[in-house]
């Protein structure tokens, strides 16, 4: 009796040595740290700028077609036009706009736009590219895929980087007053409490027609 005993024991301490030895546990902490490392913003956002955001643009909605319709039939446009991630009223999308030029300032430039009936005055930004807009306007992530939402601000900021260097330096040093223009970006709108006076835009395509 003694020696089964004696032998129970043994394994029952044999078992638990190989149990021991094959389990290995990291802080989460680190781990945290790890997976954080993992994602590439930067590369993420390259990615989708060159694959997905062409299409996007193309697809944008003209303004003088969102004048007409987001009187007539407001929830259509936001339902259709209008995207973002986050709970709220704010509301993001893509419009296309063609416009005469009527100041270039430090930090925009000021145009006239809209259809002839109902003209709008609109800035485009051309210093201050930061936020959300042009991520979730162009639906440029699935909120599904991210597991924390630092990686989806870094998404943010990367696709704005690309617009400051990529997008703005030439437009700014090219744009004078009474050109005509072209440009596609993100918009901002508030669904509960819209308007389209003194709308500001975000640019992701700028061209002058005319200067």
């Amino acid at each position: 009796m003694a020696r089964k005993i004696v032998k129970y024991l043994l394994l029952v301490l044999i078992v638990g040595l190989l149990a021991y030895n094959s389990v290995y546990i990291k802080k989460l902490s680190e781990v945290q740290t790890k997976e954080a490392a993992a994602f590439d913003a930067a590369s993420f956002a390259e990615k989708r700028w060159v694959t997905q955001l062409p299409a996007r643009l193309d697809s944008a909605v003209a303004l003088d077609v969102l004048q007409s319709t987001i009187k007539t039939n407001p929830a259509f446009a936001f339902q259709n036009w209008f995207n973002s991630i986050s709970i709220g009223n704010i509301r993001y999308g893509l419009v296309k706009v063609n416009g005469k030029v009527l100041s270039v300032n430090e930090d925009d430039v000021t145009i006239l736009a809209g259809n002839a009936t109902d003209p709008l005055t609109l800035t485009i930004t051309t210093e201050y590219v930061y936020g959300n807009a042009i991520r979730d306007a162009a639906r440029l992530v699935d909120i599904n895929d991210f597991v924390n939402t630092t990686d989806l601000n870094n998404v943010s900021e990367e696709v704005n980087k690309l617009v400051r260097k990529r997008v703005l330096p030439a437009f700014k040093a090219q744009v004078k007053k009474a050109d005509s223009i072209s440009c596609t970006g993100a918009i901002e709108l508030n669904q509960a409490h819209y308007s389209l006076n003194e709308l500001e835009i975000i640019p992701v395509q700028c061209k002058i027609i005319q200067q």
